[in-house]
């Protein structure tokens, strides 16, 4: 089974691509509803001073794993930070990374109704 860290860097890299797709094409990206606990509480544990939101230095400080660089993960930080506010609220990145798990979804959800 996966590590918490690799299946995040395996949505990272999944959502990168599909992220600048749909923004070459325009297309809005499909949201789902179950099977995010996991994220809410990998994200939790990220946000280090508690405010229900990631800076950048608490989403590298979390996510850098030597496979995507910090360039990478900067680019992606922004791309999801619309707002351009400097924090990801949890909740928003957990719906974003939920649009990119594709059949881990179905695991997911089967995993929190056991």
């Amino acid at each position: 089974m996966l590590a918490c860290t690799e299946m995040i860097t395996m949505c990272l890299q999944s959502a990168k691509h599909k992220h600048l797709r749909a923004q070459e094409q325009q297309q809005p990206l499909h949201s789902a509803g179950q099977g995010l606990t996991i994220f809410h509480d990998i994200f939790r544990r990220a946000d280090k001073n508690d405010d229900g939101k990631l800076s950048f230095e608490e989403f590298n400080a979390y996510f850098a794993d030597g496979i995507l660089t910090t360039e990478e993960l900067q680019e992606l930080f922004y791309s999801i930070d619309g707002r351009q506010n400097n924090n990801l609220d949890t909740d928003k990145l957990s719906d974003y990374f939920s649009q990119h798990l594709g059949e881990y979804l179905n695991v997911l959800s089967a995993l929190e109704s056991l």
